[in-house]
């Protein structure tokens, strides 16, 4: 268990670590083949054991006196699902090219750097250098058919003939798509999953692994153990609505909120585990959000990617849709879609329709800048590599309205360093409830902690500096029930987490960290005092300061060390507008009319959760809106939990 936590929790980030190989690579200064000299090496075979993801990343390298004649993979402790495909192809790639210059595989950069410098570490174990193995990579040879896949993304003409025929297409392979591709096969379809990454999950393996359902198989039990007033649909709806300043749509918001204990029990039925715990995070007024065992969305998708195996669904990896195939410029059925592949282009025929699960746009900085200017280059986001948003722009090629594109939200509580969102930037989000308190560089407190994820991001980026802070103590986190011992510890050793025997330690600890370079000076004497004011406003129930809701019972006050501290800013993570769907996830047209044919369902859709989503409502969102596009597109039926059936 705690080295799976460790496994998962830490590991996720090198999803988004692209753009740090790119800096890695641009100061690689590569010797082009034909003018490179090996200087000769002891032949034999060289074992190195290096940090992945992780430590122990295992690499055995067989070298003549002049060639990398072999590298395999002899032990390996990182992340199914995101490392796999690196720890096939690198090896591959480094023999096929002779070089430890080779291009990482995408979403699975620190795997792959990983290997190159085991292979670097062997070159010079045997008396070589690397930098004659520091060969520029050839030209890709698969620019050609990438030119003409773009020039056909530019006709309206239809394929003479199809490449590969199904009844059911769906694009990404995140929640949302993995959900609507079950759906699909399960109610007869004969579905194919196309995802352009080398391996499916991508923004939702590392999402938070939180969810809100308003009941589920396990609510009355969790209710009863943790004296919590059962919740409602008709809270879950409210909050919402409330949540997104009453711009979502109500049909929308009804699908989430109806279908969550749906699809969760679904997810536990195929052996999802959750944490022993409900919590009530910013936003929201019941308690309805589970944490998954691991505390990340990757959970969830390796049940997921069991059910759509069990199902029966095609899963197409490394094909990037180029175009979809509509019978008339802006009129018509949608019949099916163009993909790029390492192999050319294919087209592929959906004859009872196409699901778009492509997700959103945050890692798209001019996207996002074109509607949001002061979301710059220069703020980190928490989706991964692949969050570029070109299925809103192919889906309004052919016509697709989009709804409410510049609602782009902030999550508060990122890694200040990087803008990841790993397992311990969840910790201050599930915290509120639990009496968990948010202070500024001073020590201070400076906002509402049980507020929603905008204010939170807007109140830290108007504190009294750069980053924020977490504070609990040991209380919270033994009953909190959402911070697990190997989450700890993990946290500690990676110093996410910093631990002290007082608070006053506490703040000398925080203040020996560099954050983007920077130091800070907070006392330990401000940091006690605004902690011993807080402990009065939760035993008192009322907090003067910032009216935050105190229930007795649930919230607990910081008075018994260890005491934590967690380094938090905000950082560019979900994408609340896209395309216009109507409550059955048919993909609306510039003139309020449905594409034919044409669903969608997750982050790629706008209309559900308005200015703002309330945070845990993402995956049932995406899950639940999935399944329905899966059941629709390939029976034209909606499911029972679907209200006004």
């Amino acid at each position: 268990m705690k080295k799976s936590l460790r496994i998962l929790a830490l590991a996720l980030i090198a999803v988004l670590a692209v753009a740090g190989c790119e800096q890695m690579k641009a100061s690689t200064k590569a010797t082009p083949a034909a003018q490179r000299a090996v200087s000769p090496m002891k032949p034999g075979v060289y074992t190195q054991t290096v940090n992945g993801m992780h430590d122990g990343l295992t690499i055995e390298v067989t070298l003549s006196a002049t060639r990398i004649e072999k590298v395999t993979v002899k032990a390996a402790n990182e992340t199914a699902g995101v490392s796999d495909v690196a720890l096939a192809e690198m090896p591959q790639r480094i023999v096929a090219a002779q070089s430890v210059a080779v291009d990482a595989v995408s979403g699975s950069t620190r795997t792959s750097e990983g290997i190159l410098e085991a292979v670097g570490a062997a070159i010079v174990a045997a008396g070589g250098k690397v930098e004659d193995f520091r060969v520029a990579p050839e030209a890709p040879a698969a620019e050609a058919p990438k030119a003409k896949a773009e020039a056909v993304a530019a006709s309206a003409e239809l394929p003479s003939k199809w490449d590969l025929s199904y009844d059911v297409v769906v694009v990404g392979g995140g929640f949302a798509g993995l959900s609507a591709s079950h759906s699909a096969a399960t109610h007869g379809a004969k579905t194919v999953l196309v995802e352009k990454m080398p391996f499916v999950g991508g923004n939702s393996q590392i999402n938070g692994g939180v969810y809100a359902a308003y009941t589920s198989k396990l609510a009355a039990g969790f209710q009863k153990k943790f004296n919590l007033e059962p919740d409602t649909a008709e809270k879950h709806i409210a909050d919402t609505l409330k949540g997104g300043d009453y711009m979502g749509d109500p049909k929308l918001v009804r699908n989430l909120v109806y279908g969550s204990p749906f699809y969760l029990d679904l997810l536990l039925d195929n052996g999802l585990k959750v944490r022993e715990s409900l919590t009530r995070p910013g936003g929201h007024y019941g308690y309805r959000t589970y944490t998954t065992q691991n505390g990340v969305g990757a959970d969830i998708v390796q049940v997921q990617k069991k059910m759509v195996k069990e199902a029966g669904v095609e899963v197409m990896t490394s094909a990037k849709m180029v175009k979809i195939y509509r019978e008339g410029r802006l009129s018509g059925r949608v019949v099916g879609i163009r993909v790029q592949t390492a192999g050319g282009t294919k087209d592929i025929q959906a004859k009872k329709g196409l699901i778009l699960a492509t997700g959103g746009f945050s890692a798209n900085v001019e996207m996002r800048q074109k509607q949001v200017p002061t979301l710059t280059a220069d703020l980190p986001t928490t989706n991964h590599v692949g969050a570029t948003g070109e299925g809103i722009s192919q889906a309004q090629e052919i016509g697709a309205n989009t709804i409410q594109m510049s609602y782009i939200q902030l999550y508060p509580f990122a890694d200040p360093n990087n803008g990841v969102l790993d397992a311990f930037a969840v910790i201050p989000f599930s915290g509120p409830s639990a009496g968990i308190v948010y202070v500024d560089v001073n020590g201070k407190r400076y906002v509402n902690e049980g507020e929603r994820r905008d204010v939170c991001s807007k109140a830290a980026q108007d504190s009294a500096g750069f980053p924020t802070f977490s504070i609990f103590g040991e209380e919270i986190y033994r009953k909190g029930g959402f911070i697990t011992e190997g989450q700890m510890a993990d946290g500690i050793k990676a110093d996410r987490i910093f631990k002290a025997d007082s608070l006053e330690q506490l703040a000398a600890e925080i203040n020996k960290r560099a954050y983007k370079g920077g130091k800070i000076a907070m006392t330990g004497e401000a940091l006690a005092a605004t902690i011993a004011k807080h402990n009065e406003y939760v035993r008192n129930l009322k907090d003067p300061d910032f009216g935050k809701r105190i229930d007795k019972g649930v919230m607990m006050t910081i008075e018994k060390g260890p005491y934590y501290a967690i380094p938090q800013w905000p950082s560019v993570h979900h994408t609340m507008g896209g395309l216009a769907i109507d409550e059955k996830t048919e993909v609306q047209d510039v003139w309020g009319k449905v594409i034919p044919g044409l669903y969608a369902a997750g982050e790629v859709t706008g209309g559900v959760h308005g200015t703002n989503r309330l945070g845990s409502n993402a995956i049932p969102d995406a899950a639940v809106h999935g399944y329905i596009a899966g059941q629709m597109c390939s029976t034209g039926t909606l499911p029972a939990f679907v209200q006004g059936k």
